[in-house]
């Protein structure tokens, strides 16, 4: 059996042995894929043909025994490690495997000439040491578990989905003269389709109602808008107005001469024609 770390597992079947104190975790033996059939049949693509459904069920037994059991000794070890104080928004830098092995050799040393300083005694720095390498076994060993899980996960949901597969092709079959069993199919196949399934009278006519309220909104803010526009362009004008005063004509006459009089109808004093 192998002790390799499983990180992309595959090809696992449910035969785990206990986890040991200080041992690695292994998964199952990769043997050939299992999968059921019935006698008599061709096995689907990705079913499982060594595998009875009595054997699946002691796998869910098992596996539901097992988060029973779990949640128990989670329990107690969330517990035990109530004695460390909380984790705030700053996370504690993580500790180099050097800084731990120095940290080591200085407790052997304190141990040695306990003259050197009485604030810290060569227990305390164990202690602290033999609980990272208690937490980090745990966690080795739930990382090296997870994947075994998974892949057991996915063999037995494949297997599953495989053989429905078998089941819906041999109904589309008979659903050809069977107008109930084809009822029945149509409602399975709604599970497939994505979105929503069902579009009511109700959802109809909210939309519409937001689709106006929005339509509303937008036609209020064009008016704002235009209405903005017409104040700046009056303000403009009036401005340049204000600039620009209007003047009559004015004509001006050298000294010593006289303006010639105008006639009324004849503009500049021209004689009137005809």
């Amino acid at each position: 059996m192998s002790t390799k770390k499983n990180t992309g597992v595959r090809n696992h079947t449910p035969n785990m042995a206990p986890i040991q104190a200080g041992s690695e975790v292994t998964g199952p033996p990769s043997a050939a894929v299992p999968t059921t059939s019935t006698a008599g049949t061709t096995p689907a693509a990705g079913a499982l043909t060594d595998v009875t459904p009595s054997e699946l069920l002691a796998v869910e037994a098992g596996a539901k025994a097992f988060r029973e059991s779990f949640a128990s000794i989670l329990a107690t070890l969330y517990a035990l490690l109530g004695v460390f104080p909380k984790q705030g928004k700053a996370r504690t830098t993580a500790v180099s495997g050097q800084r731990k092995a120095t940290a080591a050799q200085w407790a052997e040393l304190l141990s040695e000439h306990p003259d050197i300083t009485s604030s810290v005694t060569p227990d305390a720095i164990s202690a602290g040491l033999a609980v990272d390498a208690a937490l980090a076994m745990v966690k080795r060993d739930l990382q090296q578990t997870l994947p075994i899980l998974e892949a057991c996960g996915r063999q037995a949901a494949n297997g599953s989905c495989s053989e429905a597969a078998v089941v819906r092709s041999a109904a589309r079959i008979l659903a050809v003269n069977n107008a109930v069993l084809a009822a029945k199919i149509a409602s399975i196949d709604l599970a497939l389709r994505r979105g929503k399934q069902v579009t009511t009278t109700a959802d109809t006519a909210a939309k519409a109602a937001k689709a106006q309220q929005r339509a509303e909104v937008r036609a209020a803010r064009m008016a704002a808008k235009a209405a903005k526009a017409a104040r700046s362009a009056e303000r403009a004008a009036q401005a340049h107005a204000d600039n620009h005063p209007t003047t009559p004509d004015v004509v001006i006459v050298p000294a010593g001469t006289t303006t010639p009089a105008t006639a009324p109808g004849t503009p500049n004093g021209s004689p009137p024609k005809g």
